[in-house]
């Protein structure tokens, strides 16, 4: 009986990634433990030293020495994240280990301290296999021991939750089989139906009051001051304009995008070298504009060269602020910024059929061609925590750069070629550049994709939406509002509701 009771966690070990050798550990521990048990039911020992059983204590060290081993083992296969607590053994550690470092064959680890989890529309990783069924065991870990109490600082709580609905969506958006082997529809879905639940649970239980939400930090305000970006972007009637249009959010394309990075209020804001009032007047000659977008001549079709152009000197900036979900069950905008993308125009050439041409050739030259700098700054959980810069720092201080946001859906991770790849790409600054070119690549205006992508949309696209500005509070009220439409959040808030109920009471929380 003892010993079958010892198989019990000998078979859940069986459905845990470990490395190698540590179910012979396993096995060792197994035999010790149980002949240390069984041995008293030998009437006669076989050898026995004063009143003590060898055998036993052959079987007791038997049983310490493997056991002990396989603990170490254990311990060194998790990627050591020290995000939240400096222990990587803590639970909220572990949990934002198993969904955020993706690991390659050479065990070289990525994404701890990324924006956005590795994964993409062709990723099998978190729906299948070791990784699967690590991430439900911590969250089952999360909810059965009420991890949530383990932390209660609401900065630390709110983006623990921000990464985990992150996850979520991606579960319930598009999965296909873009490498080999190739995602089985069934498996697919009870990955996620396996998931979907427990994920929920967590998201609910980390939910912060309304009244923490509104209190969380500014970190863009503190990451403006010690590094280049502007730090009047967000001052009410200073030079920078937030740009909106009157049929829903302004970002559609990083709003409809498959990858993962959706939970958030995406702000456009333009800045003319002559200030406030010329910016505003340049959105009223773009509104006022009644020509063709196309034009088109024997070879090919090109932008109207006569639409109104910006000055050299004209900025573009997009940010992403986190939204979170409230003890409510609401979402609500915070003020944490994720991201910053920020294109200065330096040189901008007359549009010709020739120049659009040439902005469609991807090469390293492009965003020369275009006569744009480019800079991007995105956020780390690390400096956050840590009250470093605000937590917003350049892309070449961070993880090396992967395209998750209009990619090809191919999970280099999941791909038994090419994983050496991983280690010769280049460095986060450029691989960032490289990727925004090709969306941003033409002159000027035309660049300018919440006006009309050019590049994207060809010429069946002849409606350009009639741009304004937006306030900051109007620009999250119809963010909010979008989310709330879509399918990903209609089926996480029936999930939400029975956890909500059986959160900590707010005024229990200690700062």
């Amino acid at each position: 009986m003892v010993a079958f009771l010892g198989l019990a966690p000998f078979v859940w070990l069986w459905s845990v990634a470990l490395a190698r050798g540590s179910y012979g550990l396993a096995v060792l521990a197994w035999y010790g433990t149980g002949r240390l048990f069984l041995e008293p039911l030998h009437e006669e020992p076989s050898i026995v030293f004063g009143r003590v059983r060898i055998d036993r204590v052959v079987a007791a060290l038997l049983a310490l020495c493997a056991g002990g081993a396989l603990a170490l083992v254990a311990a060194a296969s998790l990627p050591a994240v020290r995000l939240y607590d400096n222990n990587p053994a803590h639970l909220w550690n572990r949990l934002h280990a198993s969904l955020f470092v993706r690991v390659t064959a050479d065990g070289r680890e990525y994404g701890a301290d990324r924006v956005d989890p590795l994964l993409w529309v062709g990723s099998r990783y978190l729906l299948q296999g070791p990784s699967h069924v690590q991430a439900i065991t911590l969250l089952n870990e999360f909810i059965e021991t009420h991890g949530e109490q383990l932390l209660r600082d609401p900065l630390k709580r709110g983006i623990l939750q921000r990464d985990l609905w992150t996850v979520f969506d991606w579960l319930e958006g598009s999965h296909a089989p873009y490498q080999q082997p190739q995602l089985i529809p069934e498996v697919v879905r009870k990955g996620v139906e396996d998931l979907r639940q427990p994920l929920a649970t967590v998201i609910a239980r980390l939910a912060l009051t309304p009244e923490e939400i509104r209190t969380l930090p500014d970190n863009y305000a503190a990451t403006a001051r010690p590094n280049a970006l502007p730090p009047d972007l967000f001052q009410p009637d200073g030079p920078w304009v937030s740009v909106g249009r009157p049929d829903g959010p302004i970002a559609r394309h990083h709003l409809r995008d498959d990858g993962p990075g959706k939970n958030s209020v995406f702000l456009v804001l333009i800045r003319l070298p002559g200030g406030r009032d010329a910016t505003l007047k340049y959105l009223d000659a773009l509104r006022s504009f009644s020509g063709p977008l196309w034009m088109h001549d024997a070879n090919q079709d090109y932008p109207n060269p006569n639409l109104p152009q910006f000055p050299v000197g004209t900025q573009v900036a997009l940010v992403r602020r986190a939204l979170l979900i409230d003890s409510t069950g609401r979402i609500a905008p915070t003020r944490l910024t994720e991201q910053v993308q920020l294109r200065t125009h330096r040189a901008i050439s007359a549009m010709t059929a020739q120049e659009f041409a040439d902005a469609q050739r991807i090469d390293e030259n492009m965003f020369a061609r275009a006569g744009q700098d480019f800079e991007e700054f995105s956020l780390s959980r690390a400096a956050l925590f840590g009250e470093r810069a605000g937590g917003l720092l350049p892309l070449a201080a961070l993880d090396r750069f992967f395209l998750t946001f209009s990619s090809h859906g191919v999970d280099f991770f999941d791909m038994r070629s090419g994983q050496s790849s991983l280690a010769t790409q280049d460095d986060p600054a450029h691989a960032a550049k490289l990727g925004c070119k090709d969306c941003h690549g033409a002159p000027g205006v035309y660049s300018f994709n919440s006006y009309v992508p050019f590049r994207l949309a060809g010429p069946g696209f002849t409606q350009a939406p009639r741009l304004s500005e937006i306030s900051l509070v109007d620009a999250e009220r119809v963010a909010v509002a979008w989310k709330q439409q879509q399918v990903d959040w209609g089926r996480l808030q029936p999930l939400l509701r029975g956890p909500l109920k059986l959160r900590d009471h707010p005024g229990q929380r200690q700062p």
